[in-house]
């Protein structure tokens, strides 16, 4: 049992760290990797999150804004497709969803269990 739970750790650890931030401070970058974030159903990080992740250079107050708002606009995407067949594909979901459709997880973990049973 320790070892699985040693090895999920690991494994969240790397789904967590997927995606690393862009290296330049182009907002347009800041809001593309904020929508993709989303759009893999990653829930959204703090500034001082995104900020520890860059190496010698500081986030820039507008860079945050254009993650946030690319963001939003990826979270809200990802929200309108069909939870019950995200869960029977298998597809992540974090609880991002929860806030903007409460019926989103709902309907996410019928279609889990409905694979899990073989239905």
């Amino acid at each position: 049992m320790k070892h699985l739970i040693i090895a999920f750790s690991a494994l969240l650890l790397a789904a967590c760290a997927g995606t690393p931030p862009p290296t330049s401070m182009l907002d347009s970058d800041w809001s593309t990797f904020g929508y993709e974030r989303a759009m893999k159903g990653q829930i959204a990080q703090s500034e001082s999150r995104l900020d520890k992740l860059l190496d010698d250079q500081n986030l820039k107050s507008s860079n945050y804004q254009a993650y946030l708002t690319g963001y939003k606009k990826g979270q809200n995407e990802y929200c309108s497709q069909n939870a019950y067949i995200l869960g029977v594909t298998g597809g992540p979901y974090n609880g991002i969803c929860d806030l903007i459709d409460w019926t989103f997880r709902e309907d996410y973990n019928s279609g889990r269990f409905s694979t899990a049973n073989g239905m």
